[in-house]
């Protein structure tokens, strides 16, 4: 049974900023995909089910954030007291922001095109719960500095996930290891972006070290949850969390 599963964020939206190498290659797979079977074997189905939500999740959360901050920012330019170089970095910020959010917009899109092609399991919604909270949990901080540190931090394991989907049992040539590097390297200048506006906003070195582990810890206790889907995908989350923590050193 093939059931359009409910976002855990947000409204389904479409991308603002459309220019760039990257975009044009996701829109490309997206449509492409529109009109195209995606093939998997019964068990890799039943595993993709499983993961979807998961990433869909995260990126509906991605596109919220950065919305909300792009807002903050437009909204904080309507001060009259504001000096004309903040006026302009943010202007700059702005634009950068953009860019993140219509990326993310567009991976919505892609993973819900996936989605759209695999059965319904009957515990989507509580896997959902599970993802909402972790995402939720991590705009509790008490600055934007710090929020933003967590996503620079939850955007590099990104990067390791895509990077793992890219080379698993799928085989590089099948669709969805396609669209995983497409992901990859969005989520790589994504980590950029998100550590240059942390900084920006006041985050030190020292931020970003103490909330490494945490991030990473909290983050893959979530994907433990399906680890016998992500085992089936040839994808090992102890590897990739020891890579991770490895990098923090």
């Amino acid at each position: 049974m093939t059931i359009k599963i409910k976002r855990c964020f947000g409204k389904q939206a479409l991308p603002k900023v459309t220019q760039g190498n990257n975009a044009l290659r996701l829109q490309d797979w997206i449509n492409l995909q529109a009109q195209t079977p995606l093939l998997f074997s019964d068990n890799q189905t039943e595993s993709m089910a499983r993961l979807l939500p998961l990433l869909l999740c995260g990126e509906q959360s991605a596109q919220l954030v950065f919305n909300q901050e792009i807002i903050r920012l437009h909204v904080q330019d309507l001060d009259k007291t504001l000096s004309t170089e903040i006026s302009q970095r943010n202007g700059k910020i702005v634009t950068s922001l953009m860019e993140v959010e219509s990326d993310e917009c567009r991976h919505d899109i892609a993973l819900q095109t996936v989605s759209d092609k695999l059965p319904y399991i009957e515990d989507t919604r509580q896997v959902q719960r599970l993802a909402k909270r972790f995402y939720s949990g991590l705009g509790r901080v008490n600055d934007y500095s710090q929020h933003f540190v967590r996503i620079a931090i939850l955007d590099t394991c990104v990067t390791q996930i895509m990077q793992a989907f890219e080379t698993s049992k799928l085989g590089g040539e099948h669709p969805f290891s396609v669209l995983c590097g497409l992901i990859k390297k969005d989520e790589a200048k994504h980590v950029y972006i998100s550590r240059h506006h942390a900084i920006e906003l006041g985050a030190t070195n020292d931020d970003f070290y103490q909330q490494q582990s945490l991030i990473t810890h909290e983050l893959f206790q979530l994907l433990t949850s399906q680890h016998h889907s992500f085992e089936n995908m040839g994808i090992c989350l102890d590897a990739i969390q020891h890579k991770l923590e490895e990098k923090w050193q």
